[in-house]
C-alpha cells in the first residue's frame, strides 16, 4: 500500500473480528511509532501491548466508545483483541500532545497497510487502566490507548453537512465519518 492510499484509506474502526493479531506486527506498531517525529528528539513515549484476554477486558471496561452513535459501544464478539496504550515518561517531559499525536498516526497507519482496523481513544479511566496495567501513576502518564482488531465493520469519509461532526451508520450499515472540504480547510495558495 502506497502512503497516499494509506492516508486517504484510514478510518477509525469500532467493531472488530475476534483474530487474534499476531504479537510481530503488534511490535512491528511499536517500531513505528519509536520512529515517529518527534520534537527536540526527545522520545518522551513508552507503549504497553495488552494482547492478554482479562487486561484486554479491564482495559475495555474502562474506555467510552463512539459517543455519536445510539449503540456505538463494541458487543463481546466485536471488542477489539489487542490495545496499544500510549505512556508519557515523566522523567523525560512534562507535555506529550505532538509525541502522542505522530505515533498513533504512525500505529493506525501501520495498522492499515497490515489489515488491522484501530480506533484512537482518548475517553479513559486512566487511574484504572494504570492500576490495571500495574504502572507507577508518578512516572508515567496515560495518554490514550489505540484499539486493535481485524475489521469487522466499513468506515468511509463522507462530506459535511452544515458543520455536523457526528459519525453515524447508513443504511448498509457503514460508518460514515463527516470530513470538512477542502474548500473549507485551505485558507489561501499563492
Amino acid at each position: 500500500m502506497d502512503v497516499k492510499t494509506a492516508l486517504l484509506e484510514r478510518r477509525t474502526i469500532r467493531k472488530f473480528t475476534q483474530t487474534p493479531i499476531l504479537e510481530q506486527d503488534l511490535t512491528d506498531l511499536i517500531e513505528y511509532a519509536r520512529l515517529a517525529a518527534y520534537p527536540a528528539n526527545l522520545q518522551p513515549l513508552k507503549f504497553a501491548i495488552i494482547t492478554e484476554n482479562e487486561l484486554c477486558n479491564k482495559v475495555f471496561d474502562n474506555t467510552k466508545w463512539a459517543g455519536y452513535l445510539p449503540d456505538g459501544t463494541p458487543k463481546e464478539a466485536e471488542r477489539p483483541t489487542a490495545f496499544i496504550a500510549v505512556l508519557g515518561d515523566t522523567e523525560i517531559k512534562n507535555s506529550f500532545e505532538v509525541e502522542a499525536g505522530a505515533a498513533v498516526t504512525s500505529m493506525m497507519l501501520g495498522a492499515l497497510e497490515k489489515g488491522i482496523g484501530s480506533c484512537w481513544i482518548g475517553a479513559l479511566n486512566k487511574k484504572n487502566i494504570m492500576e490495571a496495567l500495574e504502572l507507577d501513576e508518578e512516572k508515567y502518564n496515560l495518554l490514550y490507548v489505540l484499539a486493535l482488531g481485524y475489521p469487522a465493520q466499513e468506515s468511509q469519509a463522507c462530506p459535511m453537512q452544515d458543520n455536523n461532526v457526528k459519525y453515524f451508520l447508513d443504511e448498509n450499515n457503514k460508518l460514515n465519518v463527516p470530513k470538512r472540504s477542502m474548500n473549507e480547510v485551505l485558507l489561501f495558495k499563492k
